[in-house]
């Protein structure tokens, strides 16, 4: 899949997220959202117990720990692109249960994944992927037949204002774009969009919740202090609301099952 001009500099994001590891969950607002949502579409399936699991981006364990206290598997296999986070994600998951937990860190692109799971789940990843359908076709054979795959991902128009402002950031698929990349492979069970918005009283703290979340890592704009000032000028212009100076998310959540 062509992402544009942008190439994702992945050991650059994952040093923003390693850096922002302490502040990550305080502002990760809109992500623990998007972990509610999808563990709810994936408990309306109606299976209460899946015993090989696959957790892609556990990043500080949020959802790790829904999917472990929900389904319970045997094994459940945790990657990220940042592999000290996985004794952050192991003292998550509740103590006293069976699952046996295996790391599984690294560019989840170039891994070799775990055969006959049962589930595959990502939440708020997959927008830092390269080649989504190259990879929707390699978890495809990782599952068993009639298994499920669910994601949610950041897609188009999330910090629409920052782009607006500054030219850079990530260059994401379009929601009928990745749905169609996964009918490919998969039954689709359910696709839809979520549009959430975040309100802050002054643009610095909208850089600083981007940066502590770790999504800084795309970079790309050089700032000098006229280009600040400018920046602070025209965000206050052009996205006040009464709530406050808006910043937007957009999310794709599809879940799936393999064909047989």
């Amino acid at each position: 899949m062509s992402r544009g001009s942008h190439r994702i500099e992945k050991d650059r994001v994952a040093r923003s997220f390693l850096r922002g590891m302490p502040t990550y969950e305080d502002q990760a607002v809109v992500q623990r959202l998007a972990n509610e949502r999808l563990l709810s579409l994936l408990v309306a399936l109606g299976c209460n117990r899946y015993d090989r699991i696959l957790e892609i981006g556990s990043c500080t364990g949020m959802f790790s720990s829904l999917l472990h206290e929900t389904f319970s598997p045997e094994l459940f296999f945790l990657n990220d692109l940042v592999p000290e986070f996985f004794q952050t994600v192991k003292k998550k998951l509740t103590p006293g249960n069976s699952t046996t937990i295996l790391p599984l860190f690294g560019d989840i692109e170039h891994l070799e994944l775990p055969v006959n799971l049962d589930l595959v789940a990502s939440s708020s990843t997959f927008q830092w992927l390269e080649d989504l359908p190259r990879f929707f076709a390699k978890v495809h054979r990782s599952l068993t037949e009639g298994a499920v795959f669910g994601f949610s991902m950041f897609g188009d128009e999330t910090y629409y204002e920052l782009r607006e402002l500054t030219g850079t950031g990530l260059k994401y698929p379009s929601f009928a774009e990745v749905r169609d990349q996964v009918a490919d492979n998969f039954k689709i069970v359910h696709a839809d969009i979520e549009r959430d918005h975040l309100y802050f009283d002054h643009p610095r703290e909208v850089l600083g919740h981007i940066r502590a979340t770790g999504v800084g890592g795309v970079g790309g704009f050089n700032w000098t202090p006229r280009r600040y000032e400018r920046f602070v000028e025209d965000y206050q212009n052009k996205f006040a609301t009464e709530q406050g100076l808006m910043l937007s998310y957009v999310s794709y959540q599809i879940i799936a099952q393999k064909r047989g």
